[in-house]
């Protein structure tokens, strides 16, 4: 049972990410996966209930990074912050596809588009923010920053390292890019 709805999440990343939220059918999510629409529709009431799950699908894979982190030296707040970064690019890359036709359509589907992402990403972005506050009145992070602004330019500046990169290659890797966000971030945290 479970096989069969991780394979309809699958195919419907893939869907979604190649025919966007409007060209994506079910009819098609439902043949990419091997199973027949009525299977599908067992799974998932609506196409946007199948879209929901694949947004929270790709966010569930990260949430376990704070889940014991340690937040007691400033070596520990590097690592943490070093691991979240590390499986955000990796599930960025994993469904870059989905992700740009995402942002593409993003004006088309606002209400709907707005409702997903707060939604899926909720709970690793109040983990993150939670670490970081920690680590603020424990002293490991400057006193004056407003944390949850500072949260969302990490994964902002990451993002954007995955959208530019079809621009960027040629001038330089992700790889550099994230390792150059990731250290513009951890030296202006420092206190």
């Amino acid at each position: 049972m479970e096989d069969t709805s991780q394979r309809i999440v699958a195919a419907a990343t893939r869907v979604f990410g190649r025919a966007g939220v409007s060209g994506a059918t079910t009819r098609e999510i439902a043949r990419e996966a091997k199973v027949n629409e009525v299977t599908l529709f067992r799974y998932f009431k609506t196409k946007d209930d199948l879209l929901r799950e694949v947004i929270l699908h790709s966010c569930r894979r990260y949430e376990y990074v704070f889940s014991d982190a340690p937040c007691e030296t400033a070596e520990d707040v590097r690592h943490t912050v070093e691991a979240y970064a590390k499986v955000y690019l990796r599930k960025m890359r994993d469904n870059e596809e989905f992700i740009r036709t995402f942002f593409g359509e993003l004006t088309r589907h606002l209400k709907l588009c707005r409702r997903l992402f707060v939604e899926s990403t909720r709970l690793v972005r109040r983990r993150f923010i939670d670490y970081l506050l920690l680590a603020q009145k424990r002293g490991l992070i400057r006193k004056d920053l407003d944390i949850t602004t500072t949260a969302d330019a990490l994964t902002g500046m990451l993002m954007a390292g995955i959208l530019r990169r079809p621009l960027t290659d040629p001038e330089y890797s992700n790889t550099r890019f994230s390792k150059t966000c990731l250290n513009l971030f951890l030296k202006g945290i420092e206190p």
